[in-house]
């Protein structure tokens, strides 16, 4: 390495005077050389006998980084911190440094550099090799606060069939959230002619850590499972990892896709000849890190442009699986509790014998994700582990196997392969039992299938066509055998037609085979039709279908149907209805020549900031808006209107995206003039199944006008500077604004005794005048004069 001065006079005397509090005698030698030679000999021994610490401007291969780092200088040697060379973007993971903490410059390889002491400046100069590559994030993370909520929701689905049995049924969930969680119950009710009865489905207590990413649940749950591996429903307790409470990490490996710039240059990243990112990048080479929006195979070009307009682009070929772990990361469920039984039937039924499981997902690399599952319960023991190995761009592999010992001995083997490209797409898995192999699931009535194949293989043709080919090969104790392929072909015939054929058969039994051709049509923005007609297992097929889905918003939707199979006819005819409060549904059916009707409405009613209100169903979080009593304001959700506020200042927001920013607000030009709305927009972030307030501060103002007029009645130019001064202390100024045309003045913050200075061309003058009150929303209040002061 090379290491250059750039003028050792200058050197001594800066060294010289950083070095205070020498020896006198080491001061006094130093101070008073007989020769140049002398000099630099004493500097030079003076270095080695006290280091100095000397802090410079840094500049990087030219480019001045804005940055003072602090060095040591020694023996006229630059040492740095591992941490320092790290800020002034210098790799320094193959570097160790010495017992005092600091690496010397001059033994880095690929790095060079000049120490300018006049200029108390260092200039480097590093290989592409040696710089840290610059670090862009295509997706920012973005740290978001959770909006806190308290209250009550219930959800509602009710339905009814005059004419049957069964004619009013009720399905039904309870949440009460809360800071800590949020406990739920979920059940239906069916009203007989003859009897009633209610069946209670899942309890729970659920609380979120999204600072740790994980959930812990009390109550009935479902354990969790690997793509070989199944859940089971247990009354118990889990813990697990929920990736869900960021949304915005990337739990699988994705490329970092890197490139050098010769120059500060603008980039471009194409996915797919798709463009995901645009931005600036520094001189040397960078990383862009992030999702691309890809799933399998496809190609990623950063195309960089220099301030003179000149394109380098850069290719390289992507595979991404969102099935693996991204390397390091870890993924976990671990549950204990009682087999849920006769679920859907009976309220609390489960199992005398204590069982558990645990499922666990790790990144070994950005190719290989491992894969282990235990389970447990008295008789019954299983193990198992798997891998999915990405092969390159060529797919990937995926493979289990597991052993379960107790009441059943046997093994469980599974083995796949998957690739995606945009040319096709291959799927292949099987799994298959030797001897008794026995689960959680089978002991909970589910036996497991003794050998499960299936194939699926996709590709595109001609210009708008897609052709698909599947085949399942099914060994189950109760569903049988099954030996079943299809195939289907769609295409596009233009911009709102478009036509499929499919055939299928079954294997196992010849005559369950059929073929159907449908066409189908685009009506409007948001209806559709299409008539079908095939065979199946050798009978006629016929079937019509059209209708129009409700808008987001609100507003009215309708279906009819009607087909023929097997000799048998059916119809449909249903109405929908979409409010602020729920949706209801009715309709007609016949089958066979039996008429039936039916009645469907679905909401949800909340219970929040001291307010009960019906709004439709909720999935999960919303926001319940809140603008203090003002009615029929416009409320929009990312800028678009869902409704206004009701009489009590109150509207409910349904299914906002949990733990993300979703921009709230109303509209402000709904307010009357004598309000001041702090904000008109919120970021609301609302915790996993449940509400948070989004509360608008709107404060009542005295707003009015004025005209100032000077001693000879003349209104006071406008852009005159005027200030509202304190009645009680003129020398505080409560705002400042400027005259306007004819001298009118507004001010929002209008006391009962106001003085008002301004500074017209011909000198200073005061106003002092009361508040008048109105019932104008901008009351006018008068003429009043601006005395001249001394």
């Amino acid at each position: 390495m090379r290491q250059r001065w750039a003028d050792p006079q200058w050197m001594l005397m800066v060294a010289w005077t950083l070095s205070l509090g020498f020896p006198p005698a080491l001061a006094a030698q130093a101070a008073a050389p007989t020769s140049l030679t002398a000099a630099v000999q004493s500097g030079n021994a003076l270095a080695e006998e006290a280091p100095l610490e000397v802090v410079l401007d840094v500049i990087l291969n030219g480019d001045a980084l804005g940055l003072v780092a602090r060095f040591r200088l020694s023996g006229g040697r630059l040492y740095a911190t591992p941490e320092e060379l790290h800020e002034m973007g210098i790799r320094t993971d193959d570097l160790t440094a010495g017992p005092d903490g600091t690496i010397a410059l001059d033994r880095i390889g690929g790095l060079s550099y000049e120490y300018m002491a006049s200029r108390q400046q260092v200039r480097l100069t590093a290989d592409n090799a040696r710089r840290r590559p610059h670090l862009v994030e295509t997706m920012p993370r973005r740290s978001v606060t959770v909006t806190p909520g308290t209250g009550l929701l219930l959800n509602y689905d009710a339905y009814a069939q005059p004419g049957t049995a069964a004619t009013v049924g009720l399905y039904s969930e309870q949440r009460f959230f809360f800071s800590q969680g949020v406990i739920s119950n979920t059940g239906f009710a069916t009203f007989y002619r003859d009897q009633n009865r209610f069946i209670r489905l899942d309890t729970s207590y659920t609380r979120p850590d999204p600072s740790g990413l994980t959930t812990l649940q009390v109550g009935d749950t479902i354990s969790g499972a690997l793509s070989w591996s199944r859940s089971v429903r247990l009354g118990g307790v889990q813990y697990r990892r929920n990736f869900a409470l960021r949304p915005d990490m990337v739990t699988y490996p994705v490329p970092q896709l890197g490139a050098t710039a010769a120059v500060p240059s603008a980039v471009d990243l194409y996915v797919n000849n798709v463009r995901q990112y645009s931005g600036q990048v520094p001189s040397g080479p960078f990383v862009l890190s992030g999702a691309p929006a890809l799933t399998g195979a496809g190609q990623a070009t950063i195309v960089m442009r220099d301030v003179l307009g000149r394109d380098v682009a850069t290719s390289v070929p992507l595979y991404v699986d969102t099935r693996m772990m991204a390397a390091g990361l870890v993924d976990y469920a671990i549950e204990a509790g009682f087999l849920r039984e006769q679920y859907g039937v009976s309220s609390f039924q489960y199992g005398s014998q204590l069982a558990a499981s645990g499922s666990l997902r790790y990144g070994w690399s950005s190719a290989v994700t491992l894969e282990g599952h235990v389970e447990a319960m008295p008789g019954t023991y299983v193990s198992g582990a798997g891998l999915l190995w990405r092969l390159g761009g060529a797919g990937v592999i995926n493979a289990a196997a597991a052993g379960s010992s107790g009441r059943g001995n046997g093994a469980l083997f599974s083995l796949g392969y998957q690739l995606r490209t945009p040319a096709l797409t291959l799927d292949l898995q099987g799994s298959r039992t030797a001897g008794k192999f026995t689960d959680l699931a089978a002991r909970a009535g589910a036996p497991f299938p003794a050998a499960l194949y299936r194939a699926t293989f996709a590709m595109p043709v001609a210009r708008n066509g897609n052709v698909a080919l599947n085949y399942v090969h099914l060994d189950d104790g109760l569903l049988g055998r099954s030996r079943i392929g299809s195939i289907a072909f769609t295409t596009q015939l233009a911009r709102d037609y478009s036509l499929s054929l499919s055939a299928y058969r079954d294997f196992a039994e010849p005559r369950l085979q059929g073929v159907l051709l449908t066409l189908t049509a685009v009506i409007g923005p948001s209806g559709s039709a299409s008539v079908s007609a095939g065979s199946d297992a050798g009978r006629a097929t016929l079937y019509a279908n059209a209708g129009r889905t409700p808008d987001f918003d609100g507003g009215w939707g309708w279906q009819v149907q009607g087909s023929r199979n097997a000799g048998l006819s059916r119809g449909l005819a249903q109405l929908t209805y979409r409010g602020p409060y729920g949706e209801l549904l009715g309709g007609v059916q016949s089958f066979d020549g039996q008429v039936r009707t039916a009645l469907n409405a679905t909401g949800s009613v909340v219970a929040m900031d001291g307010a009960v209100l019906p709004a439709r169903r909720v999935t999960d979080g919303f926001a319940l808006v809140s603008t203090g009593g003002h009615a029929g304001v416009p409320v929009l959700v990312e800028n678009r209107r869902i409704g206004v506020t009701d009489r009590n200042g109150h509207f409910l927001v349904p299914n906002l995206m949990p733990y993300q920013a979703n921009r709230v607000g109303i509209d402000a030009l709904a307010l009357p003039a004598n309000t001041r709305l702090s904000q008109p927009t919120l970021n609301v972030a609302p915790a996993w199944q449940a509400g948070a307030l989004a509360h608008f501060d709107i404060t009542p103002i005295r707003g009015g006008q004025v005209v100032l007029a000077d001693d000879a009645g003349r209104p006071l130019p406008a852009g005159t500077v005027a200030r509202l001064l304190a009645a009680d202390d003129a020398g505080t100024v409560l705002a400042t604004t400027m005259v306007g045309y004819d001298g009118l003045v507004y001010f929002d913050s209008w006391s009962d005794r106001n003085v008002i200075e301004a500074e017209p061309p011909a000198g200073r003058c005061r106003a002092t005048f009361g508040y008048q009150a109105s019932a104008s929303p901008l009351p006018m209040m008068g003429r009043v004069t601006c005395q001249p002061v001394p």
